[in-house]
């Protein structure tokens, strides 16, 4: 019979209550990843289907008659992933909410360059690569993990706070390695980092492990999630310190087929021997812990082979406690991230787009396996009348043999003629169309077709607008799982970087406000004329507003256009101040007379000089003065020529004066208007 136990029972008999705490929280979370692993593998069937049509072999087992597998998966797959994520975006860092733009200001810009340049570094093109097949074609989810790798070495330091003695008492302590009251100073090993790097990985799809209740599409929401991963024994050893004596407990691969997306069995037998497999988790405290006071604590464990214990249980080092604030800094979301393009009510992993497709193309696979069996079978075919074919002729055109000159007895119209073949229904034809517009249409790429009722140029932009809505949408939906990432590695190098790197006014606590983001379709790669219209677009809208720095524009066209910006870009010479442009009307020579505008002539340089007012002179007195008179010619006789009016007394001839002109009404008086006639016209009947 069991007894109680009584008060007087010793405290190191008693169950420790976080100790009894922590295995059960350890056996929950075990039995969660063994759930999740036997209803993995299920899905792994299906995702290995898919990876097989995107490679070419959708049959899972060989046939005697001929079939023909339409590769729709690889084209489509890539032409997806080109539309979604094509090229690496800059990611911006906005301005926490509470501080001011001369606050940031200092360090804003080094902090974003480290980003973007770890990003690269850490291997986040080549991660995104292998994702979105995984996302597009295989499982409908994709997953990468930030982490931060060490190297370290231990090393002896002192194990007292030094930090309170004066600089001298220091000093000596240093040197002499002896406290003041003469006792040692005593002595701790710790591990220094020697080397580090920030790492972005992908995690397969047949690795990952999340709890079966959650039904969400935002994985930060998820109460835990992991993945299933093996490292060398060397690289296990370190990263989970476990002892060389126990290297046979922890050798050996623990998946089977099922757990394998790809069937490599030789492969992974020839690396098992050498492999330490684990289960690594991460999860939020407040749903484990009762007496946790935050929500974005997360907690790290990984269990080792069959080990019921985990080799590491602590809170993850992606995280710090400011102590200042009590507040948690650093990363605040999961390391392990996860892209789904697509949601299915109550279902936290979605099918693909190939495993939604998949009708389709057996459909294509079916009616190209008919179209070629009809090809093979169908063939020319001849008769011939025997009673009027030699017999050597019947032979040769049986065994198919005579292709040339055939003899015959008579006329040779009816004796040798072809049988009629049976044709293709065209049906089918349109049927093998229909089936590619509708996967087209599954799929959301390609191009607005006109086989569906579309009949006008705007309807079919119509159909290609709603189309470019939805890739828009999935390729937002890919961004905000970069700009993740980038925060995730944002919050990792807030910790393990010197803060005074940064600039002046650096903390690591501004992480928990900073916002991250990317220009919108910065993803998507344009070819170079693409690019330049773009920059030239923006050199005729802004460049003369004064706000654009135009140096790095015009360099990067000059690059586009296939120049050398460092040989045909120079910075313009400066120019002289602009003088005032002063507009004068001038209305009369009272103007000119003026002094004040005289002055304004002198001083714009328009006054003109004393010389060119006297040839001014000259040349007005040569306009005004009229010619002198010339004398008239003088005739034979020795007398003026000229025409004499009648009755004038001879005289020197010279021209006629014309009379004044009449005054108005003089001119014909004799002219006049004609009477007006005002007649109104009566209507008879």
């Amino acid at each position: 019979m069991a007894t109680l136990p009584s008060d007087n029972t010793p405290k190191t008999d008693q169950v420790d209550p976080t100790t009894q705490g922590n295995k059960k929280r350890n056996k929950d979370i075990l039995q969660m990843i063994s759930i999740c692993k036997q209803f993995r593998r299920k899905l792994v069937q299906n995702w290995s289907i898919s990876i097989d049509y995107r490679r070419g072999k959708p049959f899972s087992s060989q046939a005697d008659e001929d079939r023909v597998a339409v590769n729709m998966d690889w084209s489509l797959t890539k032409q997806k992933q080109a539309l979604l994520f094509s090229q690496v975006p800059a990611c911006r860092v906005n301005h926490p909410p509470h501080t001011t733009s001369k606050e940031v200001t200092p360090w804003l810009h080094a902090f974003e360059q480290r980003i973007n340049d770890t990003l690269v570094t850490a291997g986040i093109e080549t991660a995104m690569d292998e994702v979105l097949p995984d996302c597009i074609n295989a499982a409908g989810i994709g997953i990468i993990i930030v982490a931060r790798e060490a190297i370290t070495e231990d090393v002896e330091v002192p194990g007292i706070d030094m930090s309170m003695m004066s600089p001298e008492i220091h000093q000596q302590v240093l040197q002499s390695g002896m406290m003041p009251d003469g006792t040692p100073v005593p002595m701790e090993i710790v591990p220094r980092v020697v080397d580090s790097r920030y790492k972005l990985d992908r995690i397969s799809p047949a690795d990952f492990i999340w709890p079966l209740n959650f039904t969400g599409s935002d994985f930060d929401n998820a109460p835990m999630i992991g993945r299933s991963g093996r490292a060398p024994w060397v690289e296990a050893s370190k990263r989970f310190k476990l002892k060389e004596a126990d290297k046979h407990k922890y050798l050996g691969e623990d998946r089977g087929s099922m757990d394998r997306l790809v069937d490599d069995v030789e492969k992974e037998k020839s690396d098992a021997d050498n492999m330490v497999s684990f289960d690594e988790v991460f999860y939020k405290e407040f749903q484990f812990d009762p007496e946790s006071k935050s929500f974005s604590t997360i907690h790290h464990l990984v269990f080792v082979g069959d080990k019921q214990e985990p080799v590491i249980d602590e809170p993850w080092k992606g995280q710090q406690v400011d102590e200042e604030s009590k507040q948690v800094i650093g990363a605040l979301r999961y390391p392990i991230r996860v892209l789904t393009l697509a949601y299915i009510t109550d279902e936290a992993i979605p099918p693909s787009d190939s495993a939604i497709g998949r009708p389709q193309v057996n459909e294509l696979n079916k009616s190209r396996t008919q179209m070629i069996l009809q090809r093979q079978h169908s063939l020319p075919l001849r008769w011939f009348d025997v009673n009027r074919v030699d017999a050597a002729i019947q032979t040769a055109i049986m065994r198919g043999i005579w292709q040339h000159a055939i003899p015959v007895q008579g006329q040779g119209t009816n004796i040798i003629g072809e049988v009629s073949r049976s044709q293709m229904p065209q049906e089918n034809f349109a049927f093998d169309r229909i089936a590619k517009e509708d996967l087209n249409e599954t799929w959301q790429v390609g191009q607005a077709d006109t086989g569906k009722g579309v009949e006008t140029k705007g309807e079919a932009n119509v159909i290609q607008g709603n189309m470019q809505t939805r890739i828009g949408r999935e390729r937002a939906k890919v961004g905000k799982f970069f700009t993740s990432i980038a925060e995730v590695l944002g919050g990792l190098i807030c910790i393990y970087e010197d803060p005074s790197s940064f600039g002046e006014g650096f903390s690591p606590v501004i992480s928990k406000t900073l916002n991250y983001s990317i220009l919108a379709d910065s993803t998507v790669l344009l070819d170079s004329n693409q690019r330049l219209k773009r920059l030239i677009d923006f050199v005729n809208f802004g460049a003369k507003s004064g706000w654009v720095n135009i140096e790095s524009v015009m360099k990067e066209i000059a690059t586009l256009t296939g120049l050398d910006p460092n040989v045909v870009i120079q910075p313009p010479n400066p120019k002289p101040p602009v003088e005032p442009n002063i507009s004068l009307r001038l209305t009369g020579t009272e103007d000119m007379m003026n002094p004040l505008t005289l002055a304004f002539l002198m001083k714009s340089g328009q006054a003109p000089p004393p010389e060119m007012i006297e040839q001014a002179k000259k040349l007005i007195e040569a306009a005004v003065m009229p010619p002198p008179p010339q004398p008239p010619p003088i005739g034979p006789d020795g007398q003026p020529m000229g025409d004499i009016p009648p009755g004038a007394p001879p005289g020197p001839a010279g021209p006629v004066p014309e009379p004044p002109p009449p005054s108005v009404g003089e001119a014909n008086p004799n002219w006049s208007a004609m009477d007006r006639i005002n007649r109104r016209v009566v209507e008879r009947e």
